[in-house]
């Protein structure tokens, strides 16, 4: 007699994270929300303005210095929402973008995620003009070093702490990420400065071609012909310049991961590049994508938040009276403190996208590891603080120093004892 019997099925769920580890990209929003992160970046825009103001009271600075604006990225939230009298308009997205002359995708565009590299890259760009002066050089150099040393400590510090959560779903507070950051600042900081020496090299080999120049007759015939070698060392230093730019923030997270050094930072992410430049650009299409509408997300929050608070005021105070709070044609104490609040939602969004440009950085480090040298995801560095702890403490038995050894007396019960023993050895 033959049963009926039933096809088991397999229950078990489908390890898609396993099969495509890019998925993990997708935590960083999550990763990026985290308070403590939004304050690092906070400080590091606030430390960055206040050295941008100190710069153009030096000599060599511009007469028309740049704008020393808190942070680069466009005030996108509005306080009071541009329309106070209809919720839809105040929600569109060119009352999100707060600029009448923004376009629509504006701020889905990638580029406002990659704003914070702009710190780094505007003053490489004036690094590379063709006749700058010197005073200009000095100024771009100038800020390229402060913008380095700052998000060295800063950025260090957020990617340290994203590196501790990704891996191992910890947390540490933000005194020991700074700790961990000031005491790797030289390995921080000469990671991305190390391509620049490289790069001295080859331009000093292009500056003795265009000496030969100054020869009287023969000068221009002789550059001609050694154009060829021009750009073979323009080709090196092309490609310096881009993976330079390209994983500046990935050799932040290589200190924050491995606790390396900075040449170990420079050599990984040139390794990581050039060996997996395909699976890079697709790790960057796919956070681009998604930090985009992560940024959208935190722009409608914080917008509608704007929106809510002037509303609800506004029914107790008198929508005329609420909005001459705003009025900056006549500066009041009670402007001032009101546009204030309106640069902390600003510093909020600008901290959450600093936050989620180091956190991105992190994953994407991760990412690349594991697909080049199949390092697992978990693995970062701890410093085993409890055994450092454990070596600071005195050993058992042992009284600690300048404390006399106090030796308890023998009783006639541990006489007897000894006794005893002595009689059984002796037999």
């Amino acid at each position: 007699m033959k049963m009926n019997q039933k096809t088991s099925l397999l229950t078990e769920p489908i390890p898609y994270k396993i099969l495509f580890p890019w998925l993990h990209l997708f935590r960083v929003f999550r990763l990026a929300i985290d308070f403590q992160k939004i304050l690092l970046a906070i400080a590091g825009l606030l430390m960055l303005s206040l050295g941008n103001y100190l710069f153009n009271k030096l000599p060599f600075a511009p007469e028309a210095p740049p704008t020393t604006r808190i942070a680069s990225i466009q005030h996108t939230i509005q306080f009071p929402p541009p329309s106070a009298s209809s919720v839809p308009h105040s929600l569109s997205v060119e009352g999100l973008t707060g600029l009448a002359a923004t376009q629509p995708g504006e701020l889905l565009s990638p580029v406002t995620l990659l704003e914070p590299m702009s710190f780094f890259t505007r003053p490489v760009q004036t690094l590379f003009e063709t006749g700058a002066s010197w005073s200009a050089l000095a100024y771009a150099t100038t800020q390229l070093l402060w913008a380095v040393i700052i998000w060295a400590i800063f950025g260090g510090a957020i990617t340290r702490i994203a590196a501790i959560q990704f891996a191992q779903d910890d947390h540490i507070g933000c005194r020991a990420a700074l700790g961990f950051s000031l005491k790797r600042i030289l390995s921080l900081v000469s990671a991305p400065l190390l391509p620049f020496a490289g790069m001295g090299f080859f331009w000093v080999l292009c500056l003795l071609i265009g000496l030969f120049g100054n020869i009287p007759g023969a000068g221009g015939v002789i550059v001609s012909l050694l154009w060829g070698l021009a750009f073979l060392f323009a080709f090196v230093m092309t490609l310096i310049l881009l993976v330079t730019l390209a994983g500046w923030p990935l050799m932040m997270t290589t200190v924050s991961v491995e606790d390396s050094d900075g040449f170990d930072g420079l050599s990984r992410i040139f390794s990581y590049l050039f060996g997996r430049i395909w699976y890079f650009l697709w790790l960057a299409v796919v956070t681009l994508c998604y930090g985009a509408l992560c940024l959208f997300f935190a722009a409608v929050l914080l917008q509608l938040m704007s929106y809510l608070a002037y509303w609800g005021v506004s029914w107790g105070m008198g929508s005329a009276q609420a909005q001459n709070l705003f009025q900056q044609d006549q500066p009041t104490l009670a402007t001032t403190i009101s546009l204030g609040w309106c640069s902390i939602l600003n510093l909020l969004f600008s901290g959450f996208v600093i936050s989620f440009f180091w956190s991105a950085s992190t994953v994407i480090y991760f990412l690349l590891r594991k697909c080049d040298d199949g390092t697992p995801l978990d693995h970062v560095y701890v410093a085993d603080e409890e055994q450092e702890e454990a070596n600071e403490l005195p050993l058992a038995g042992v009284a600690k120093s300048g404390e006399p050894i106090i030796e308890r007396p023998v009783g006639a019960d541990d006489a007897s004892t000894d006794e005893e023993t002595q009689t059984e050895e002796d037999s």
